[in-house]
């Protein structure tokens, strides 16, 4: 099992995040967008931060309300997409996450939303990147699992898959028949999801921890990144006390 967390669900400066994921014994990272833009330096400064850690920054996140958006905003949503990719190149990231949209003014229409689906993992494409698409529990259109899930498949793109995060699944009552309906090749990554289902499904890639909390983000990162740490070895014999 390979185990990762993200910046934000740790306090203090993305240098001291960082540094705190990768004592705590993590070897990989999403970074959260906002924390890239706080820092002063460069993507690639913070490329050389990972590196030195030896820390793999797998996802950077979120990209959101460009599924589905307006005509008048498309020019911005489609460069929003283009700064976070060209980061993601500083990076050496390969997996951009895109939310379901929130916007009210967002279109309804699946086909309009497969078409930015496709459009968008076109861009990644260029990028030498990939897309996970997650179904935000409070997205206006697209709620759930299952909806992404439709939506990726008729989009039917190489670059294009499915981000699965426990809250969002288990807020809408959804799990295990949702997640083995998804075909292992399409599930990008799991933040910390239905384990068990998704072991069954054969899924080999990343766990990660995504914590909005903000007792966690008061307290020392060392701390908070060491008790998750812990969490996902529990987690990791529990799944494999199964097999």
């Amino acid at each position: 099992m390979r185990k990762a967390i993200a910046t934000v669900a740790l306090s203090g400066t993305l240098p001291e995040k960082l540094e705190a994921i990768a004592r705590a014994g993590f070897a990989a990272v999403e970074i959260f967008a906002d924390n890239l833009e706080a820092f002063p330096g460069s993507a690639r400064d913070v490329r050389r931060l990972t590196d030195a850690l030896d820390l793999e920054v797998v996802l950077l996140q979120p990209l959101r309300n460009y599924v589905g958006a307006p005509a008048e905003r498309r020019a911005e949503a489609n460069e929003s997409a283009r700064r976070l990719l060209e980061n993601m190149n500083q990076l050496g990231c390969r997996l951009l996450l895109a939310c379901s949209a929130t916007d009210a003014a967002s279109s309804p229409e699946p086909a309009a939303q497969i078409e930015d689906l496709r459009r968008l993992a076109d861009l990644a494409q260029q990028h030498g990147c990939a897309v996970a698409f997650e179904a935000l529990a409070w997205g206006k259109y697209v709620n759930r699992l299952s909806q992404a899930w439709d939506r990726v498949r008729a989009a039917a793109h190489p670059h294009l898959g499915v981000m699965l995060d426990s809250f969002h699944v288990l807020a809408q009552g959804e799990g295990a028949r949702e997640i083995m309906a998804i075909p292992v090749d399409k599930l990008y990554f799991i933040q910390m999801a239905d384990a068990a289902a998704a072991r069954r499904a054969a899924y080999q890639g990343v766990w990660s921890l995504e914590i909005f909390n903000d007792c966690y983000r008061q307290s020392a990162p060392a701390s908070v990144a060491a008790e998750g740490f812990a969490s996902l070895q529990w987690l990791q014999r529990q799944v494999e006390a199964l097999d």
